[in-house]
């Protein structure tokens, strides 16, 4: 996606600063070596002392914080960022993700060309009161933003630190119960894929809607979002809809007999919601009620005439959309579950979440032609190069995050003086590593998200993600400083 330069503030990485970056650190072997996993930064550039090694057990961070030699007697021209993850948190996974996010972050510093950002590494330990220490202890080094935590306990300590010295979050939490009041949330939170798609299946035409999830937090937030979006297009108390619909033929009907059409008024909006806790046989549960509101069938000649590309709203069916928002091994179940019970992916949209993005899943049957959304894929892959480029290995999803973060954070130091809050929230929004995204009054974010398809085993954009907001005002003209 490429996003008007006058529109958005551009904040993508550049892959031919990655290659100068790349030579850098190779001429860096002919002097003082430097730490494990830190960018090596030009002399004229901020440092920001030893950074943790990747993906380690435990991680002794190293609090102590020095204004670097060029930068001495500018010290209340520096922005300083406190970057608080969990590097010694009890979960491997979640230090390896903290040590992702580091790097994302250490290399938008190298390419946003701004020398006067300090990053402050503080670890949280993935817990509420390691949020709140590590806020406390980036504070007192003067920070004047904080960055993360990662987790929503430890965010939400954390902000209540930053609020009382009157100082912004922007964390990666999903969890949009703790934003707001200076806390903006960085994240991939599943409300705006659901939106995304239910929105897309509304413009063609769909009003009447179903799901089954599972018995989840993540579930059930999927589903409130789902009734959210059909809601806000349909009413929320839409209209019953009256149908003509075909009635089939009986076994043993003449050749040649026409079949009896007869009106039928269907409920539309969010017309069931099925949960489910555990494995096949809770799903088949949850599958079997769905489909006791009545399900269409197909003539054998005509479905062999019909595939789920040509897809469109069915008069006859009393729910002519499903949400899926489930993932990995527990997605593929849930599919087939669907179809053994009469429920067909030929009738009846299939439409999921980010989680579908699974090359694994584009083997499953039940979700071919299957809709969700997400971030547009050469938006992603340009950052993609430049991590690889850098690092010798692909970044995790969060880790682009860090990057926007500090690119933020880079567009702070530019403008310093001007309203913080005004700054973050523009309504034009940022063009980020995936894509346009802006943060509401609320703290929530906002991204504009591409609509793709599973077909012939790949994923296929069917609705690219929009260029910029619909109701962004005239755009004011913002070149970074460093390279786009």
């Amino acid at each position: 996606m490429t996003a008007p330069v006058s529109n958005t503030l551009r904040i993508r990485p550049s892959l031919a600063g990655a290659l100068a970056a790349a030579a850098l650190a190779g001429l860096s072997a002919c002097g003082p070596s430097a730490p494990s996993g830190q960018i090596p930064l030009e002399t004229t550039r901020p440092v920001i002392g030893e950074a943790p090694e990747p993906a380690v057990a435990a991680v002794d961070m190293i609090e102590r914080v020095y204004t670097p030699a060029h930068l001495a007697g500018q010290e209340r021209e520096l922005l300083r960022v406190g970057l608080l993850l969990p590097f010694s948190a009890r979960s491997e996974a979640a230090r390896a993700e903290a040590s992702r996010i580091l790097r994302g972050a250490e290399l938008s510093l190298f390419e946003q060309g701004v020398d006067t950002v300090l990053l402050l590494p503080k670890d949280t330990r993935g817990t509420a009161e390691g949020g709140r220490e590590a806020a406390e202890s980036a504070l007192s080094d003067g920070a004047d933003l904080i960055i993360g935590p990662l987790f929503s306990a430890a965010a939400e300590a954390a902000a209540g630190v930053a609020r009382a010295a009157r100082k912004p979050v922007i964390a990666f939490s999903t969890d949009t119960t703790i934003a707001g009041d200076g806390l903006y949330l960085l994240s991939f939170p599943p409300q705006e894929e659901v939106r995304r798609v239910t929105e897309h299946v509304l413009d063609e035409g769909a009003t009447r809607f179903a799901a089954v999830a599972p018995d989840t937090a993540y579930g059930r937030v999927a589903i409130d979002a789902y009734g959210a979006a059909i809601a806000a297009r349909l009413g929320p108390d839409p209209l019953p809809e009256v149908s003509t619909v075909e009635v089939p033929l009986p076994d043993g009907a003449p050749e040649g007999a026409e079949p009896r059409r007869i009106e039928r008024t269907f409920r539309t909006g969010l017309v069931a919601s099925e949960l489910y806790d555990g494995g096949v046989d809770a799903m088949t549960q949850a599958a079997r009620r769905l489909a006791r509101l009545g399900v269409e069938r197909l003539d054998p000649r005509e479905a062999a005439r019909m595939s789920g590309a040509n897809w469109r709203p069915t008069p006859g069916s009393p729910f002519q959309v499903v949400l899926m928002p489930e993932g990995g091994d527990q997605l593929r179940m849930l599919g087939p579950v669907l179809m053994f019970e009469n429920i067909d992916p030929l009738l009846v949209k299939f439409i999921g979440t980010g989680l579908w993005r699974d090359q694994a899943l584009t083997r499953e049957p039940a979700l071919a032609h299957g809709w969700f959304a997400g971030p547009e894929p050469e938006a992603r892959a340009r950052f993609e190069r430049v991590y690889e480029a850098m690092y010798g290995e692909r970044p995790s999803r969060l880790a682009g995050l860090g990057y926007d973060a500090v690119a933020l954070a880079a567009m702070m130091a530019r403008e310093r003086g001007q309203d913080v809050r005004a700054l973050l929230e523009r309504p034009s929004g940022f063009d980020g590593v995936d894509g346009l995204f802006r943060f509401r009054p609320d703290g929530t974010i906002e991204r504009a998200l591409a609509v793709y398809t599973i077909q012939g085993g790949q994923f296929r954009v069917i609705s690219p993600a929009p260029e910029q907001f619909e109701d962004a005002p005239p755009p004011r003209i913002m070149d970074p400083a460093g390279p786009s």
